[in-house]
């Protein structure tokens, strides 16, 4: 599924889009959009539409308030089921919240979007977010409950979180122009906690990310997860490239903690039956390499990752190549059309995948 990039600190501003249309009371946005895929080796796929509508108020004295639905529809499937299995919602009121901003605070209370390390998508939620110190800024959040942002993708209504919901704590110090330091305690009663810490440094035009987190899972008889993530970043003229390695824990992968949404994967699919990612299994060791560059208008990107992972009997083994391209369309403003082809070759040949995805966007 396509993953949300907004930033949780301006997250409050969810129909401030590029192309918004102002009116005398707030500001409207959306998207419409196309999406198909098709596995050419699972024999899978399916197409679908979708739509999405955004109103934010203006300012009243700090005040405003938020309101936003996505909807997805089936257009076709290959078999039946290949969409959502035969259990999705049509429509999501996905923003519904209030937000206050005065100078160095915001909280935001409501449906809204967050995009932090392992909390991603959209949220049932009380967000503030702090910065009244200097080059520190602190997140203090409580959710109860979330659901997936999808235009590839069926839509599902809000769950529940465990039994109480879940709180966070992020803390990110920007030490230098440079340099930043972070760390989070998340902790969803009767589920799981944990802790984790990132650091983010350039040092002579190389960018280096290197992230750590361990949970402590409520579950009788559940191992304890981890995951340690390495990327490193370097661009030569128009070319950008970036590798890097991901390691989690030995007994139980990465535990629970990405219930509640995850932005460390790299790539595009490999995964397990519980739905999880190939590289958050069990004793995983990843490594991956890419680049990206931009040739007559069109953003081009290539990424190669290698998994080996604690299987049932044995270690194995799963590779994956993803090609993507992306082109800002020259004749029709605000439509971006976008292109993925992705190759898995798995342990064993009844789980080799190799699909293709197409995708229009037009925004407002």
């Amino acid at each position: 599924m396509k993953k949300l990039t907004m930033s949780l600190a301006v997250s409050a501003i969810v129909a401030s889009g590029a192309f918004a249309i102002d009116t005398s009371v707030g500001t409207i946005s959306g998207e419409i959009g196309a999406y198909t895929t098709s596995d050419s080796k699972q024999d899978a796929g399916y197409t679908m539409g979708s739509a999405s509508l955004n109103f934010e108020t203006k300012d009243m004295s700090g005040f405003k308030a938020a309101l936003g639905v996505m909807a997805n529809g089936k257009i076709s499937e290959e078999n039946d089921g290949d969409y959502d299995g035969g259990n999705s919602e049509d429509a999501v009121l996905n923003v519904a919240n209030v937000s206050y901003s005065t100078e160095g605070f915001t909280v935001i209370a409501g449906r809204q979007a967050i995009d932090l390390e392992w909390i991603a998508d959209y949220h049932e939620a009380v967000v503030g977010v702090v910065s009244v110190i200097p080059n520190t800024t602190i997140i203090l959040g409580h959710t109860e409950k979330i659901t997936t942002n999808a235009n590839d993708g069926a839509l599902s209504k809000f769950a529940k979180i465990g039994t109480d919901g879940a709180n966070v704590l992020d803390v990110t110090y920007e030490i230098a122009k440079t340099t930043k330091v972070g760390a989070y305690y998340m902790d969803a009663p009767e589920v799981f906690s944990a802790v984790g810490a990132k650091v983010e440094a350039e040092v002579s035009g190389l960018g280096v990310v290197a992230k750590y987190a361990k949970t402590s899972e409520d579950t009788a008889n559940t191992p304890n997860g981890s995951i340690m993530a390495l990327d490193l970043a370097y661009s030569i003229g128009e070319i950008a490239l970036n590798g890097g390695y991901i390691k989690t824990g030995k007994d139980n992968g990465i535990g629970s903690i990405s219930a509640l949404g995850d932005n460390i994967n790299p790539l595009d699919s490999g995964e397990l039956s519980n739905g999880s990612a190939r590289v958050y299994g069990t004793d995983a060791k990843t490594l991956y390499v890419g680049t990206s560059t931009t040739v007559a208008g069109f953003e081009l990107g290539a990424l190669y990752g290698t998994t080996s992972y604690k299987g049932t009997t044995k270690d194995e083994d799963e590779s994956e190549l993803n090609l993507t391209a992306s082109w800002e369309c020259k004749f029709v403003k605000n439509l971006n059309i976008s292109a993925l082809y992705a190759n898995i070759s798995a342990e064993s040949s009844a789980g080799d995948s190799s699909y293709y995805s197409l995708q229009a966007v037009y925004s407002f």
